[in-house]
């Protein structure tokens, strides 16, 4: 006997099963594939415009310092930049500098960018502060493609004018110009004892206050680095009146002159009584 199929079996009287309904997404369901790309890139030009608006603050900073301006200033009114770079000659947007005051002193470092309608140049500028005062101690121009010189006025060491009395003037050590035949010459005064001076070698470990010196931009664009030797004189309160580098990369020897200006030293005493020393502060400059 062969087998049937079976019938599918109905049931009647009972009530039929609806299909569950999807719950519908909201709307970070249905557009977070947007939401997070466009979260990200706002969140990247964010930080791009807090970049770029310090940069333009720390820009703003370097080129309103008394050092900038004037040394832009004088390379604007150079008759040889002018005549290498035309006119207008003006200051790009990428400086490279340092500046640090303390007090009456300090020391700035620039590496400005110009250019003309004839061509492009750069500053090189380093200046020291004494006494409330800025001086150079170098201002360069490095003319694109062309040569490199200085904007300092050198005053011509032969010419002594301004160290002859004038017209009419009396030398006081002339014979019988200044003084009566009939009285002597009063004598000439007691040079004051020059005060003791005693060298105390390397200095480092003996300053109770030894700022570092920044690392110069120039230095560093020209991968300048090495160890310079300042000889310094420390009076008798232990401040430093002089300091001159002897040793060292010309382009570190500024940086490392102004910090010395700025060490102290506990007061050197000599048989009870406070003298002056002289030694050497080294620095070492290494480019990371």
């Amino acid at each position: 006997m062969m087998n049937q199929p079976q019938q599918p079996q109905y049931q009647y009287g009972g009530g039929f099963s609806q299909p569950p309904q999807q719950q519908q997404k909201g709307c970070w369901g249905r557009n977070w594939k947007w939401f997070v790309p466009a979260g990200c890139l706002g969140l990247i030009l964010a930080i791009v415009g807090v970049g770029v608006g310090i940069f333009f603050i720390a820009m703003s900073a370097l080129k309103s310092s008394e050092v900038y301006q004037e040394a832009l200033r004088r390379a604007q009114n150079s008759p040889k930049v002018i005549e290498q770079l035309g006119e207008p000659v003006k200051d790009g947007w990428f400086v490279k500098g340092n500046v640090r005051v303390d007090g009456a002193s300090g020391y700035a470092d620039f590496v400005i960018p110009i250019s003309g309608p004839k061509g492009k140049a750069t500053i090189y500028a380093v200046a020291t502060k004494e006494s409330s005062h800025w001086m150079f101690d170098l201002l360069d121009v490095d003319v694109e493609g062309g040569t490199r010189f200085s904007l300092l006025e050198r005053r011509d060491e032969d010419d002594t004018s301004l160290n002859e009395p004038p017209e009419g003037a009396v030398d006081e050590n002339s014979n019988g110009d200044r003084y009566d035949s009939d009285e002597p010459p009063p004598a000439a005064p007691t040079p004051p004892k020059p005060a003791s001076i005693v060298s105390g070698g390397i200095l480092n470990g003996k300053a109770t206050s030894l700022p570092q010196p920044p690392y110069p931009a120039i230095a560093k664009a020209a991968r300048a680095e090495g160890t310079v030797n300042v000889q310094v004189v420390v009076d008798e309160t232990g401040k430093v009146t002089s300091a001159t580098a002897v040793s060292g990369h010309p382009l570190l020897r500024a940086a490392a002159e102004a910090a010395a200006r700025q060490a102290r030293f506990s007061p050197t005493l000599l048989s009870g009584n406070p003298v002056k020393v002289t030694g050497l502060i080294t620095y070492n400059f290494k480019l990371e």
